[in-house]
């Protein structure tokens, strides 16, 4: 058994190496130099942030001389647990050159670009506590186009207190709820690992309680942070470890958590009405016909339910047995469509889907190379573009090319307000796209046609404001994948209830075709997004309830016993979500060819 001892030995030096790469990798602000201004850039600050004025001033000089929009500082005398946070959920090499990533930084001082700040309506740049500060980092750094962390001068403070709402502001768990418990697992499992060792042999169990013990000093010795607490921290280890998590589970609510609890309670209440008026109200009347060739052959296709956000409701969809659409009957009334929405991009899941969508910027470039291929466009118009992720990384490909964005929401004039877009259209397609007849080289439909009620009339619009020689660009979910038949309503990509339409490739090449468009490129296992087993396993999860804090999910807010209820589930997600992984790999041999959860195709207008 003594191999066992080895392993975790090993275990906690490659892990230790690891964080003391991240840590080596933090830039550091260079010497004060005589700097009087500080023109450009205005310190977003901290409550506890006690930086000097001619540390602000050389770091904005710093900022400015190296092109950042954004720099965190973080303190040089950083306490131990404090470090490791930062450390374990960010690299600072991988920071500094990612341009789509979320704001990440120690939560003490931020120096932002004057213009930035301007566009982002931040109004309080001073007396933050850490939640506050963890969501303005996270959200700030989308303003601006470089960001980096540098360890500056100035001193730390004792942040156990509001450890949990920094955690959750960073956005660092999918739901954040989740992020205190994620990370309290894992330091807690590192602990019990270390201190399982003394059971299977005592002498060198009691090494193994040793090494984890030094492992602060192999972390930071000899790099930028050093630790006002290295000594205690190391030292006591043993003590500090179960106490911090005590002590962060324990600690009173910030400012920053009783106004995210407010806003909880504030929905709770609108949710409750909702849900007792009854959700069967918000689907419409059953059709008899296929809304995609009309014929009236339906079959049953499934029932679903919401396992992405776990609203109630239960949604059927039928199946052409003609054409072999598939779509929700009966649809959702927009008043079904404004509650099933609600919380899932904006709002209360607002932070969610920025980190989903800031994720996929690989995706994003792929379509843009896709076009790149055919033409170079001088306008590009893109539809349901959400708050212009999309764009902002189709710009690294056309850097020449005008983007502009229309939705429905108001995270399109947000996208402006970033600088991804030009113009902002919150307007529907169908009401506007007729002025807008030959204003654009390129429109793209990216996951947007499956949500619409009536995709005919959208692409109709398409044609209608495309010129000869004008591009159209679609990205959709597969209905025809495998793991449609297999999975059933865990397949991800059928999304209810916001999905409306499943298009089978071929029916959407026809329907194409009958409009004027030659279709020039078709990808589908270039166009696959992610896995899809282990979707499926963390909706099994999620169906059981891991996110206690949905104020849809009960009239009262939630108590001890469905947070109980959500960290078992948060245990047994492990397990699950490990099969999932493990059956993806294995499949991945059966997945050649035209297999794949999506497809992606180009279009040209041809001449009349």
């Amino acid at each position: 058994m003594n191999w066992i001892i080895g392993l975790v030995a090993a275990g906690l030096l490659v892990n230790g190496l690891r964080l003391r790469r991240r840590v080596t990798g933090l830039g550091v602000l260079p010497p004060a130099r005589a700097v009087h201004l500080m023109d450009g850039h205005t310190p977003i600050l901290a409550q506890d942030a006690d930086v000097p004025d001619h540390v602000l001033r050389t770091a904005a000089d710093h900022a400015r001389g190296n092109g950042l929009g954004m720099l965190d500082l973080v303190p040089a005398d950083l306490p131990v647990q404090q470090a490791l946070d930062l450390v374990r959920h960010v690299d600072p090499r991988a920071y500094r050159k990612d341009r789509f990533g979320l704001g990440r930084g120690a939560g003490y001082a931020v120096l932002l670009e004057d213009d930035a700040l301007e566009r982002s309506r931040t109004e309080t740049t001073t007396g933050l506590d850490a939640g506050e500060m963890g969501e303005a980092t996270t959200r700030l750094r989308f303003y601006v186009d470089a960001a980096d962390m540098a360890v500056a001068p100035f001193p730390a403070t004792d942040r156990i207190g509001q450890r949990r709402a920094w955690l959750r502001s960073q956005a660092l768990a999918l739901p954040s709820s989740l992020a205190l418990p994620q990370t309290s697992y894992l330091t807690g499992a590192g602990y019990l690992l270390a201190l399982s060792g003394l059971l299977i042999d005592l002498r060198l169990g009691l090494g193994l309680v040793a090494l984890y013990s030094l492992m602060p000093y192999l972390i930071f010795v000899g790099t930028p942070i050093k630790p006002a607490d290295l000594h205690s921290a190391a030292w006591l280890r043993i003590v500090h470890t179960p106490l911090t998590i005590w002590r962060t589970l324990c600690a009173a609510r910030t400012r920053w958590e009783r106004a995210l609890l407010a806003r909880r309670e504030e929905a709770r209440a609108g949710y409750r009405a909702d849900i007792e008026a009854g959700v069967e109200r918000f689907l419409g009347e059953r059709r008899e016909d296929c809304p995609w060739c009309g014929a009236r052959d339906l079959a049953p296709h499934l029932v679903t339910r919401d396992t992405i956000q776990v609203k109630p409701g239960r949604f059927p969809l039928e199946r052409c047995r003609r054409c072999r659409h598939i779509f929700q009957n009966p649809q959702l009334t927009i008043e079904g469509l404004d509650f099933y929405y609600r919380d899932a991009y904006d709002g209360l899941g607002d932070q969610a889907a920025e980190r989903i969508l800031s994720g996929t910027s690989g995706d994003y470039i792929d379509r843009a190379r896709l076009v790149e291929r055919f033409t170079t466009p001088r306008a590009w118009l893109d539809v349901g573009t959400g708050k212009g992720h999309f764009c902002r990384s189709a710009r690294t490909v056309f850097p020449d090319t005008e983007f502009d964005g229309l939705d429905m929401g108001d995270g399109v004039e947000e996208a402006a307000r970033r600088g991804w877009i030009g113009r902002s259209f919150r307007r529907s397609f169908l009401d506007v796209g007729a002025e807008m007849a030959g204003r654009y080289d390129v429109v793209s439909m990216n996951h947007y046609l499956e949500h619409t009620l009536d995709p005919h009339a959208e692409l109709d619009m398409a044609a209608k404001m495309l010129d000869p020689g004008g591009y159209l660009l679609m990205e959709m979910p597969d209905p025809e994948s495998p793991f449609a038949t297999l999975l059933r309503g865990l397949y991800l990509p059928y999304l209810p209830p916001q999905h409306l339409h499943m298009i089978p490739l071929g029916n959407l090449r026809e329907a194409l075709s009958t409009r004027g468009f030659e279709v020039v490129a078709v990808q589908r296992r270039e166009a696959r997004r992610g896995l899809d087993i282990t979707p499926a396993a963390a909706s099994i999860v999620s169906l059981m309830g891991i996110d206690v804090e949905r104020p849809w999910n009960g009239a009262r807010p939630p108590g001890p016993a469905r947070y109980l209820r959500a960290n078992a589930a948060l245990l047994l997600a492990v397990p699950i979500v490990g099969v999932g992984v493990l059956l993806d790999l294995l499949s991945l041999p059966f997945l050649r060819g035209d297999r794949s959860n999506t497809y992606r195709l180009l279009a040209r207008k041809q001449p009349a």
